[in-house]
């Protein structure tokens, strides 16, 4: 902020030298919209929590803390990982160091997740079975609904060999893919990130609507949970139903007044039903 508050001062007396009344006004929208960039950009830098999961390799240990100081990140999470942040990993962190070193070493995906308002996952597999629900947006369509987010989240890198797993992919919110050949769609863990955090990086400014919190995005999915159990017995898979309407809500980001709609909705829906029953 020191460099501000210099730029700041020369500004102001420019002004003076020119006595320039459409010079200033000028200038100080400069001023304004200059400080509005700085601060933004703070903002988001403390607001994304990188963290990889069960590490396998010290070289993309050392890569990955290279690639968040690269852009600014500061925040990294290593959740139980499977080698040891020795000198490989320091060798290619480089100038990183520090901040390797001060990275938080968790045992589980929770720990690394807690106090997040959202959580979004990495994978580069468009489709492998039933079982796991994939619905993966862009890195730019997910830059443009975080951004909109209050509060923390939480960037899933996962493992060299098997990336994340179903259940992991269960937790997040969005879940973002990395468009790449079909003949070799899997990138190195630290190009990935280096791609995600880059999109973050340009990021101008943040649109002024007020977002759903936490709290209410997950009423949403309980309520329509409930509803759900109630029909649960004619369909065919309720709990696939319910990762369903979480996910989409994700991707959604709805505003406050629009989960305040739907949640309305959802609570009339499920009294009718009480009353039927």
């Amino acid at each position: 902020m020191l460099g501000v508050f210099v730029f700041c001062l020369f500004c102001a007396r420019f002004c003076f030298v020119c006595a320039c009344s459409v010079c200033f006004l000028f200038l100080l929208c400069l001023i304004v919209l200059f400080c509005s960039w700085v601060l933004f950009l703070k903002d988001i830098f403390s607001r994304v929590r990188v963290v990889l999961v069960e590490p396998e390799y010290e070289m993309n240990l050392g890569y990955c803390a290279r690639v968040c100081a690269n852009f600014g990140f500061e925040k990294l999470f290593i959740v139980n990982p499977k080698c040891s942040i020795g000198f490989v990993a320091k060798k290619y962190s480089k100038h990183a160091v520090k901040l390797l070193e001060g990275a938080r070493i968790v045992k589980t995906l929770s720990e690394a997740t807690q106090g997040c308002e959202f959580v979004v996952g990495t994978s580069a597999v468009l489709k492998r079975g039933r079982s796991v629900l994939r619905n993966p947006i862009s890195p730019r369509a997910f830059v443009e609904k975080i951004r909109n987010v209050d509060g923390e989240f939480a960037l899933l890198i996962g493992r060299e060999g098997t990336g994340l797993s179903k259940r992991e992919i269960d937790a997040c919110d969005l879940l973002v893919r990395i468009p790449a050949s079909f003949k070799y769609s899997t990138l190195n863990v630290s190009h990935a990130l280096a791609v995600l955090l880059y999109e973050l990086r340009l990021v101008s400014k943040p649109k002024q609507v007020q977002r759903s919190s936490k709290a209410e995005r997950e009423k949403m999915s309980e309520l329509f949970g409930e509803i759900v159990d109630v029909f649960a017995v004619s369909l065919r898979n309720p709990a696939k139903i319910k990762q369903a309407f979480r996910r989409m809500v994700g991707r959604a980001v709805p505003s406050d007044v629009e989960a305040a709609s739907i949640l309305g909705v959802l609570r009339k829906t499920k009294e009718k039903l009480k009353e039927k029953n």
